[in-house]
């Protein structure tokens, strides 16, 4: 899995742990220090667990720091995590099940709640999904698209669908990751679950949005 990290050094740690916390111990955790000029590498280097591996970039932006990460990965799939974010319990969990039962996807993803200052948890519904407990192919993604059924810090690629639909757009500071999903969706159908597997925080500063 990959986590890109530009001047996080108050919120890494969270994601980090809520990583090393997941109920799947069998992985390894790329953390790609995109030129950061606080203490982020810094705190990474200092952990103690060999499934961190700490990359280091100049500073090039959050769609090459992805990308220094999915060649680096040694795994046939590659998760994806922001720093400011983090990972709730059975996340991977529930994207290894949806690999299971669904092989032919080209990307897996659980369904991400929108974290206030306050704490307060926002639980998200998407267009063209069934409600509610459910989980399995997207009937038309672009249909979903609309709602944003997919979040960077919820969503597994397997490295093949990269050979395949090419990597993050370096250079574009918005809707990078957007763009990866539609390049996917020509190709592949895109497994979900709505099970909320990520926390997005939007009170994190140096959000796009």
């Amino acid at each position: 899995m990959v986590i890109p990290v530009f001047n996080k050094e108050r919120h890494i740690a969270r994601a980090i742990r809520s990583v090393l916390g997941q109920d799947r111990g069998d992985f390894e955790l790329l953390v790609v220090d995109d030129g950061s000029t606080d203490g982020s590498a810094s705190l990474v280097g200092k952990l103690q667990d060999s499934r961190v591996r700490l990359i280091a970039q100049e500073n090039c932006g959050v769609s090459a720091a992805r990308n220094l990460g999915i060649a680096e990965a040694r795994a046939p799939v590659i998760a994806f995590l922001d720093a400011d974010d983090e990972w709730l319990q059975g996340h991977l969990g529930t994207i290894a099940r949806l690999m299971e039962r669904y092989p032919e996807c080209g990307a897996y993803a659980t369904a991400t709640a929108n974290v206030d200052s306050q704490g307060r948890f926002k639980y998200p519904v998407h267009d063209g999904i069934p409600a509610a407990p459910w989980e399995g192919v997207i009937p038309n993604y672009f249909r979903s698209a609309t709602t944003n059924p997919l979040s960077a810090s919820a969503v597994a690629i397997p490295k093949r669908v990269f050979d395949s639909v090419g990597l993050f757009p370096s250079g574009v500071q918005v809707g990078e990751d957007i763009d990866m999903w539609c390049r996917v969706a020509l190709r592949y159908p895109i497994a979900f679950s709505t099970q909320v597997g990520a926390a997005y925080h939007k009170e994190a500063e140096g959000r796009a949005i």
